[in-house]
C-alpha cells in the first residue's frame, strides 16, 4: 500500500476545504520534529493494544460495520483498499451536484511511535478532543472542522504510538453526523480501546 497516498488524502481534503492549511500555518508547532507523549500525564504501556490491529482488516468490507450508520446510501470508492499494512477506504455518493456530494473516508496506518502533545498540535487550527482511553494508551485525538454551504466537513485523527486512524466525514442534512466526537468513537472501536 502506498503510504504517501494514504497520508495525502485527508491532508489534501482538509487543505482544500479548510483555511487552516494556509501557508502561514506550515510553520506551526504541529510539524515540529520534536515529539512528546500526550499531555494527559499518563504513560503508554507497550502491549496494551492488539499487535495485529491492521491485519484484522483485510478489506474495506471489514471496516464497513463500524461506519454503517454514516455510509447508508453511499458506494465504495474505486480506490479503496485494505491489507495487513493499513487501509484506505472511501464511500461516495452516486449522486452528482454540489448539494448531493457526501463522502466518508477511513484511513488506518501504522503508527510512527511518535505522538505529538496538545501543545505541539496547537496553533494549526486543530481542536484536541479529550478522551481518557486514548490518553491512557499514550495517544491524542484531534479534529479539523469547517462549515461549507451544504454541509460541515470534519477530518478527525486518533494517533497512538502503534496506529493512526483518520476519519473524514461531517454533517449532511438529516444524516447522522460523523463529527469529531463520533469519529473518535468509531476510531476507538476500530482499534479496540
Amino acid at each position: 500500500m502506498n503510504r504517501t497516498r494514504l497520508l495525502a488524502v485527508p491532508v489534501a481534503l482538509a487543505c482544500a476545504l479548510l483555511p487552516a492549511c494556509s501557508s502561514e500555518d506550515s510553520s506551526s508547532d504541529a510539524t515540529s520534529p520534536d515529539s512528546a507523549s500526550s499531555d494527559s500525564g499518563s504513560e503508554f504501556t507497550p502491549g496494551t493494544l492488539d499487535e495485529d490491529i491492521l491485519a484484522r482488516f483485510s478489506s474495506c468490507a471489514d471496516i464497513e460495520p463500524y461506519v454503517a450508520d454514516y455510509i447508508d446510501g453511499l458506494q465504495a470508492g474505486a480506490a479503496s483498499e485494505a491489507g495487513e499494512n493499513g487501509a484506505y477506504c472511501q464511500w461516495e455518493s452516486p449522486a452528482t451536484g454540489f448539494d448531493a456530494i457526501r463522502t466518508v473516508g477511513v484511513i488506518l496506518e501504522p503508527g510512527t511511535g511518535t505522538v505529538y502533545s496538545a501543545d505541539q498540535m496547537g496553533g494549526s487550527g486543530l481542536t484536541v478532543i479529550s478522551d481518557a482511553d486514548i490518553e491512557k494508551a499514550g495517544g491524542i485525538a484531534y479534529t479539523l472542522e469547517q462549515e461549507i454551504a451544504v454541509a460541515s466537513v470534519a477530518v478527525t485523527t486518533v494517533t497512538l504510538p502503534e496506529v493512526s486512524v483518520t476519519i473524514t466525514g461531517g454533517k449532511w442534512a438529516d444524516r447522522p453526523a460523523l463529527d469529531g466526537p463520533a469519529s473518535v468513537a468509531v476510531a476507538k472501536e476500530l482499534i479496540g480501546i
